[in-house]
């Protein structure tokens, strides 16, 4: 694949199909590299079955439109998201299509508009963003672009330039990866990175490499690869544990679901959450209407909490629970 093609919608397709099979490659790996917001050994899973949803839909989508068909793959992300890290991948996913509506094939200044309203709906999902996580590489990759594009000289609307910023934003996130080993509490003085924040640079790095027309060769053989070999699980390492709360209680869950609300209610509902839980994450599935439906993501003690909560607002769909204890997920 080159020049235009590269950067149409047919590249959009091959971009989250490489990006699937990439995760899932290296989903083990991603798995014992977890520890924040709790060492559940998911993060891998989460990410490749959440980005194999949005590559499914893709093929299924016939518009030629960037915007439109990022949007519906998004979607599909935002319904089927596993775990704090494929919610957040999906969320970035959905803010790069807004700026995209009428855009038939992806060019440097796009891009950099993608990439900011990622960092803008990713930022407002999160109740309490954290250093050191998707949120830090998101910003730092967005901020990169705007910088990139004010000094280049290259075209702005020409392939090569496209090419070279996304090279650009994969070193600036592999700098963002490893800064996270020291930006999280839990993890210095143990060698590893955040898994999420790792997980996301693979699908960036995915980006480049279809809009380049190269074959990805494996997140093992790139620059990163060597924080995917890690000694022992993370949930082993004693130093590599966040304080208690929600999250580490024995009984706790991760919670999720999705439920119309105005935005007043959603407003008390995200509020409330962080009165009952940690980690919470909550943002529009599809942005349109009085009653939007919001995706929702909690760590709290027991799923009955939540549930007693959320219907006091609306009815909870698509419930799913899983136990933050490591080893014993389904």
């Amino acid at each position: 694949m080159a020049g235009r093609t590269a950067t149409g919608a047919e590249a959009l397709r091959d971009w989250l199909s490489t990006a699937a099979a990439a995760l899932e490659e290296v989903r083990e790996p991603l798995d014992a590299l977890n520890v924040f917001p709790v060492a559940d050994a998911d993060t891998g899973g989460n990410l490749a079955a959440t980005v194999r949803a949005g590559a499914d839909a893709a093929r299924l989508v016939g518009t030629s439109l960037l915007g439109e068909l990022l949007g519906i793959c998004a979607q599909h992300c935002l319904e089927e998201a596993r775990g704090n890290s494929g919610t957040l991948l999906a969320v970035m996913l959905a803010g790069m299509a807004e700026p995209l509506t009428d855009a038939k094939r992806l060019s440097a200044p796009e891009l950099v508009a993608a990439l900011d309203h990622a960092r803008v709906r990713v930022t407002s999902a999160l109740n309490d963003p954290v250093e050191g996580t998707i949120w830090t590489l998101v910003r730092t990759v967005a901020e990169a672009s705007e910088e990139w594009v004010a000094r280049s000289t290259e075209e702005p609307d020409s392939h090569r330039g496209l090419v070279a910023l996304l090279e650009h934003l994969v070193e600036e996130g592999c700098r963002a990866v490893a800064a996270s080993g020291e930006q999280l509490e839990v993890l210095r003085g143990t060698g590893r990175v955040d898994a999420g924040a790792l997980g996301v640079l693979i699908v960036l790095d995915c980006l480049s490499h279809t809009v380049a027309g190269k074959a990805y060769p494996g997140a093992p053989e790139r620059p990163y690869g060597r924080w995917l070999t890690t000694p022992e699980p993370a949930d082993r390492n004693p130093s590599a544990h966040p304080s208690r709360g929600p999250a580490t209680d024995p009984d706790a869950v991760e919670f999720m679901c999705t439920i119309a609300l105005d935005p007043l209610a959603a407003a008390t509902v995200r509020h409330e959450l962080t009165g009952i839980g940690d980690s919470v994450i909550m943002t529009a599935i599809d942005p349109t209407g009085p009653r939007m439906r919001w995706k929702v993501h909690v760590h709290v003690g027991t799923a009955a909490e939540a549930m007693a909560m959320l219907t006091r607002h609306g009815r909870p769909t698509g419930i799913t629970t899983e136990t933050l204890a490591p080893g014993e997920r389904s």
